[in-house]
């Protein structure tokens, strides 16, 4: 399987929800990154740049704030974000939608779900 062209970074707080992911994504992506945490993120994605981000939303402080900072930030490029929702949480799931999330999946998903989402952003992205 070929690798895909994007570079993402992975936001999730919970090592053993984030594994999986890990696990599954590293090796199918052509630059992959983790962090764990909103400050990580801060510190982490002006440099790395990246053209899709998967965004838990139950970060130790609001994930979609983050999210809404760089949405309406002018010298943050345009880029692809998968937000992660709990179960039922429709109101997260509507914030995020608002905001121009690109695909909200809710926990429990499949590595396959997430790498499905990817696949279809790419190919979207490309046209």
């Amino acid at each position: 399987m070929s690798q895909r062209q994007a570079r993402v970074l992975y936001v999730e707080d919970q090592e053993l929800d984030a594994a999986p992911i890990i696990h599954t994504l590293t090796p199918l992506m052509a630059e992959f990154r983790w962090v764990k945490s909103a400050r990580e993120l801060r510190a982490t994605a002006p440099e790395y740049a990246p053209t899709l981000l998967i965004l838990d939303a139950t970060l130790e402080t609001d994930g979609l704030e983050y999210f809404q900072a760089i949405r309406f930030s002018p010298e943050h490029p345009d880029l692809g974000v998968i937000v992660l929702t709990d179960p039922g949480d429709r109101l997260t799931r509507e914030r995020a939608q608002q905001l121009g999330a690109a695909a909200v999946l809710s926990k429990p998903f499949t590595p396959e779900e997430v790498l499905a989402t990817i696949d279809r952003l790419i190919e979207i992205g490309s046209n």
